[in-house]
């Protein structure tokens, strides 16, 4: 049963330093980053002898103003323009300056795609929609003939906040991906609004489905990372190595031909075997490698008739990723050890709004809102309370279920996708089922305490694990309402995400 996890996948772009990186490679600008006060840059690489064409590489976008400048400069000039990887915001706006746009196939087509959206204030997030004419007038101006004011008007005005996007994807490459736009970074895939009759070129968007091939500079290539951390110990001998893994893990044929066929998989492709017991658990084929990662733990997490179990992963493409957790393990040993009581009891304004309310069922949709300040028969931990009792002689399980940073409470355990909710009762007792056997597995005693937190205040993903978890019998179940924000408010010690369990 496939889920859109938007928010629980380790990828998460900052904006908080808010440059592009701009490289001239012959006849190429290449551009990516997070659009800022960057104009200037793009003059100078502008006036480069022979440039002809602006690629933009994975971009999410950022200034407004640059991204009008800059793109009316790109226009003014003829240049040509190229997508590699998602092109979004401001960034799809310098794109269609472009006299020729494309797509590139330098990312996979799932990743590669325009995001199209209005005005909003960077810093409250709220939709500004004095500002929509002008990007409306750019879009209608380049878009020439095949501007559609239905769909732009949706993209630019139907706005619940800035997570609002109208994606259009490379047709030469998946035609059966349709553009689609959702009102709220909160809105759920299936509703979100699709235009099956329309793609990129019938938009007006690029002016031809051929993609462009490019050579993307050293600086600008992805470097194989898992959980922020780049992979550098490569096997050297990859075949020896699914060897020893089969001698090691496999007691059954399935297992062993799991990882035999681990080398006929495409990339990314990842392996993880179970803690203290035999087997494994493989994917491949994934837009990434955390993606990859994750799978394998997953496959490897829930075997039809197994319990559900603890896993590692060993393998991601040809890395040896085993290390993460014993580094993992030392910055949790070392952040404990530093780790002293705040003077306060709380932080970021974690004790404040709610409206004096208590949370007495699952949120399937808007998970990421303000929470109610209590939760019926479950305790709530300020953040001076939880940093004392995690130094006590009997100290808590703290369970991670947001984990979108590679920063953890120190001790914490992470329930990948373990606060998730869903209005289909047969799809979400099939979820609770996932949920209660790892949850089983990471604190096989109901009877002692265990603490959920997310990324704030703001997230319900916490409160829904603390009501699943006090449904399924756990009597001391308890609630960090401030999370990870509140936590590095007070300035306190931070481990690393462990992922051993993952629902989804």
């Amino acid at each position: 049963m496939k889920r859109i996890l938007a928010f629980v996948i380790f990828a998460v772009s900052t904006l908080a330093c808010q440059a592009m990186t701009v490289e001239v490679q012959g006849r190429v600008v290449f551009a990516t980053g997070p659009v800022g006060d960057d104009l200037a840059k793009f003059e100078a690489a502008f006036d480069t002898p022979g440039v002809d064409t602006v690629a933009f590489v994975n971009s999410p976008g950022g200034d407004l103003w640059t991204g009008l400048r800059v793109g009316r400069l790109i226009a003014s000039r003829g240049f040509n323009t190229v997508a590699a990887g998602s092109c979004v915001s401001a960034c799809s706006i310098m794109f269609m300056g472009g006299k020729k746009r494309s797509f590139s196939d330098a990312f996979r087509p799932a990743q590669t795609y325009i995001g199209i959206h209005g005005a909003h204030d960077r810093t409250t997030k709220a939709v500004n929609p004095i500002l929509q004419p002008q990007i409306f007038a750019f879009y209608k101006l380049n878009m020439s003939d095949r501007f559609n004011a239905a769909v732009m008007n949706q993209a630019l005005y139907d706005m619940d906040d800035s997570g609002s996007l109208l994606r259009v994807f490379d047709a030469s490459r998946e035609p059966k991906r349709v553009p689609f736009h959702c009102k709220s970074v909160q809105t759920l895939r299936k509703d979100c609004s699709e235009f099956k009759d329309f793609d990129a070129l019938s938009l007006g968007i690029v002016t031809t489905n051929a993609y462009t091939a490019l050579e993307l500079p050293a600086s600008f290539k992805q470097l194989p990372m898992v959980l922020g951390q780049e992979l550098k110990a490569a096997f050297p001998d990859m075949a020896d190595q699914l060897k020893q893994m089969s001698d090691q893990f496999c007691k059954s044929d399935p297992c062993r031909k799991l990882i035999s066929d681990y080398s006929t998989l495409k990339d990314n492709k990842a392996i993880a075997v179970p803690v203290g017991e035999a087997g494994v658990g493989t994917t491949g084929n994934r837009d990434t490698t955390i993606n990859a990662f994750v799978g394998a733990i997953y496959a490897c997490n829930h075997v039809r008739g197994l319990p559900a179990r603890l896993c590692e992963a060993r393998v991601t493409n040809g890395y040896d990723v085993s290390d993460l957790y014993v580094s993992a393990q030392a910055a949790h040993a070392d952040a404990l050890v530093r780790l002293t009581a705040p003077s306060d009891k709380f932080y970021a304004n974690e004790e404040y709004g709610g409206a004096m309310t208590s949370a007495t069922g699952l949120r399937t949709q808007k998970v990421h809102d303000i929470t109610p300040q209590r939760i019926d028969g479950i305790k709530v931990y300020g953040t001076q309370e939880l940093a004392m009792a995690l130094k006590s002689a009997q100290p808590p399980l703290v369970v991670d279920v947001w984990a979108a940073v590679n920063e953890a409470i120190p001790s914490a355990v992470t329930l990948l996708a373990g606060g998730l909710a869903f209005d289909d009762a047969q799809g979400d007792a099939i979820y609770e089922g996932r949920f209660a056997g790892l949850l089983k597995a990471l604190s096989p005693d109901p009877a002692k305490p265990v603490v959920f937190y997310c990324q704030s205040r703001d997230c319900w993903l916490s409160v829904n694990a603390a009501l699943r978890a006090k449904k399924l019998g756990y009597s001391q179940v308890g609630w960090y309402r401030g999370g990870m924000e509140s936590w590095k408010a007070a300035n306190l010690p931070v481990g690393r995400v462990i992922v051993r369990a993952v629902v989804r």
